[in-house]
């Protein structure tokens, strides 16, 4: 059957319904496909009958969300409104108060009178006690006692009475402990870094001492520290004796600068520990010294004895002996050698020269010593500062305490060196006197014996 154009135009023209969207014959969509007018135009009629009630569902959502969001505007609205009122009430209450505080202060200020003076006073008492309280010996007995201190000096608000009240008794105890010599249990910081309860005596602020020994206070802890060097002439047995009260009266030595000469004792290197630090340059110039010094002692003995031996063979006209007078005499008088002078005279000159080696041995030695001594100080100085320039690479100049090493043993070297050179010099000075003086005796003595034997034998043969 055929279907005449203007129907098919209508067909084409309706919504929903798409006529090329059809599938070709042959295939499955052919069993749903329109086969007569009335089909088609029932097809057509259900097609925008379902289309009109998905417009209609559409609009009726859309007017749900349209009338929801409008009761969301509304409600935020109605809040907004709500606390710009809020604000405006909470403004108003602010300067309400604001009002009442300035006239509260004013009130304050009006009633308080002269007490904010003696408040500014407490404070700046408070302040001043705090380093006082701080590094007190008392302290160690008396715990704390800086957080009041340090609430009142630092505070900005008004003491109560109780504060101070406890003010005023803490500077009495100050006072009135300053002036005792307590003995109590505190802990005590031991040498091996070990804290342990120990019986201390205070005497006043000055000194603290505990088991025979001087006690440091350390402000910033505020424990006892045993020092690990006590002080040179103290004997520990008369500290013990005051400390047990075995006498009526026992003499104590106390620090007067409540503490800094004791660590000024502890921070002084003792003489063992200086050595140490000139390394080992610093032991062979003292080696060399020791030499030095035994060598001088031993020809300064025997000069001396050699200096006696002389002045009893002058004294003495015999020829029987081994010394170098005696010898001189023997050949002064032999016929043998009265005729031949230069033969006398070379015999004499190896005598004195014989005499003269021994009295100058080791001379030389104690003389290269003395020379040597500040040339190894210079070098331990070079060495030392070698290092200090070293770790001034690695590390800076900022801490002086990584450079001391270098620094020591720069200086404690050439200290040694010319502490040994000085007295070797001056023994050397003083043996080269003596010998010289015994050898231009002995040059006389031959001499004097010379001319007298050639004297004699020119008389003989006249």
């Amino acid at each position: 059957m055929r279907i005449p154009v203007p129907a098919l135009l209508f067909l084409l023209l309706l919504p929903g319904i798409d006529v090329r969207a059809q599938p070709p014959a042959g295939q499955s969509g052919d069993l749903d496909r329109p086969q007569t007018i009335q089909q088609l135009i029932e097809s057509v009629r259900q097609g925008s009958a379902q289309r009109r009630t998905e417009l209609q569902e559409r609009e009726q959502r859309f007017i749900d969300a349209r009338d929801q969001q409008t009761a969301l505007l509304q409600e935020a609205t109605s809040r907004r409104q709500e606390a710009e009122a809020e604000a405006d009430r909470l403004r108003e209450a602010y300067e309400q108060g604001e009002d009442e505080l300035t006239g509260l202060e004013d009130l304050l200020t009006e009633r308080s009178g002269n007490l904010t003076e003696v408040f500014t006073v407490v404070n700046q008492v408070a302040g001043d006690a705090l380093p006082m309280v701080q590094n007190s010996l008392v302290s160690s007995q008396l715990e704390n006692r800086l957080p009041l201190l340090e609430k009142l000096s630092s505070t900005e608000s008004l003491p109560s009475a109780d504060e101070l009240r406890q003010l005023w008794l803490l500077l009495l105890d100050e006072m009135n402990y300053s002036g005792q010599i307590a003995r109590y249990e505190a802990p005590v910081i031991t040498a091996g870094g070990e804290l342990e309860p120990r019986q201390v005596t205070r005497i006043g602020t000055f000194t603290a001492l505990s088991d025979g020994q001087y006690l440091r206070f350390l402000p910033e802890s505020g424990r006892l520290l045993a020092l690990a060097r006590q002080p040179l002439g103290v004997d520990p047995r008369a500290t013990r004796s005051f400390e047990n009260a075995d006498n009526t009266l026992s003499p104590i030595a106390i620090d007067p600068s409540r503490g800094a000469i004791l660590s000024l004792i502890v921070q002084t290197p003792e003489l063992s520990e200086r050595l140490q630090q000139g390394g080992v340059i610093g032991y062979i110039i003292l080696a060399l010294g020791a030499i030095g010094v035994l060598l001088g002692l031993e020809r300064l003995i025997a000069v001396l004895i050699a200096g006696r031996r002389t002045h009893i063979a002058l004294a003495d006209q015999s020829t029987q002996g081994t010394h170098a007078i005696y010898q001189l005499r023997r050949i002064s008088g032999d016929p043998k050698l009265l005729a031949d002078a230069e033969a006398m005279s070379a015999r004499m000159d190896e005598i004195v020269t014989t005499a003269a080696q021994k009295l100058r041995r080791g001379l030389a030695t104690l003389s290269i010593f003395a020379a040597v001594s500040p040339l190894l100080g210079l070098l331990g100085t070079v060495t030392g500062m070698i290092e200090t320039f070293q770790v001034i690479t690695l590390f800076g100049a900022g801490d002086p305490r990584l450079m001391s090493g270098g620094i020591s043993q720069a200086l404690i070297t050439t200290q040694l060196g010319l502490s040994v050179a000085i007295p070797l010099l001056l023994i050397h000075s003083f043996i080269q006197g003596r010998t010289n003086s015994l050898i231009t005796r002995l040059d006389e003595t031959a001499a004097d014996l010379f001319a007298r034997g050639r004297a004699g034998d020119s008389r003989d043969a006249g």
